[in-house]
């Protein structure tokens, strides 16, 4: 073709400005690693509420010792057994109030830890901030899924960037084992209270409630220690940037 000319001719490549502006540079892994909320509070009011459950633990099996005592006496008298009852009364209303706060501040830590794990950039977690807690009030599935989705927060808290390839640790495994087997003597406790008629049932009720406080000592032991783990590898993770 006669007037054929080369594609350049038409379209001529425009000067690029001698100052044109470098290209943004992108952003490395570690620097969306900040708290979506930060914990340190809320986990030093856990730890606080823990120790106190563990001190109150420590209470009520001093005096499940006193009750088992004055049962194997066999010569309970009318006002040795009302001062037992109103003093076991006392610790028990004690114990159901520290438990349920330390309960509600473990439940927020969780879903704390659990949003952070999440600002720190980790993809395709399995559990929501919600249903990290709320499994804990579904029957069956309590029995398994908590355990994992805080084994989830601890690989991510170790590294978001490639927290499916972590390893758990031992403490999880302990800490479930021991919530598992205090909610099972607990609800026995429980159980066994409520057909108290004699004696020797008062004994076998007060020494399940000793064995339940004796195995609560180290769970708590285990939870301070495994959400102050948590905590402080979210910490390093905003701390050591770039």
């Amino acid at each position: 073709m006669a007037d054929w000319e080369p594609l350049r001719n038409l379209f001529p490549q425009r000067d690029v400005p001698a100052h044109a502006p470098p290209p943004i540079p992108r952003a490395t892994s570690s620097s969306s690693f900040t708290f979506t909320k930060n914990p340190l509070g809320l986990t030093q009011a856990l730890k606080v509420m823990l120790w106190v459950q563990l001190g109150v633990a420590v209470i009520s099996m001093l005096s499940d010792f006193g009750q088992m005592s004055l049962a194997s006496s066999g010569n309970i008298t009318t006002a040795a057994a009302e001062s037992n009852d109103a003093r076991q009364g006392m610790i028990g209303l004690l114990y159901l109030g520290v438990f349920i706060a330390t309960g509600i501040i473990f439940l927020k830590w969780i879903h704390r830890a659990n949003l952070n794990c999440r600002g720190f950039g980790a993809s395709t977690m399995k559990f929501t901030s919600g249903w990290s807690i709320g499994y804990y009030f579904i029957p069956f599935l309590n029995l398994v899924r908590p355990y994992q989705a805080m084994k989830e927060i601890w690989q991510v808290s170790r590294d978001p960037m490639n927290w499916q390839a972590q390893k758990g640790d031992g403490i999880l495994g302990w800490w479930w084992a021991l919530w598992l087997i205090s909610g099972f003597l607990g609800n026995m406790t429980f159980r066994m209270s409520m057909n108290v008629d004699s004696p020797s049932s008062l004994e076998a009720a007060t020494m399940v409630s000793i064995i339940s406080s004796i195995v609560e000592i180290p769970l708590i032991i285990v939870a301070v220690t495994m959400i102050s783990r948590i905590t402080d590898m979210q910490a390093n993770l905003t701390r050591n940037q770039g």
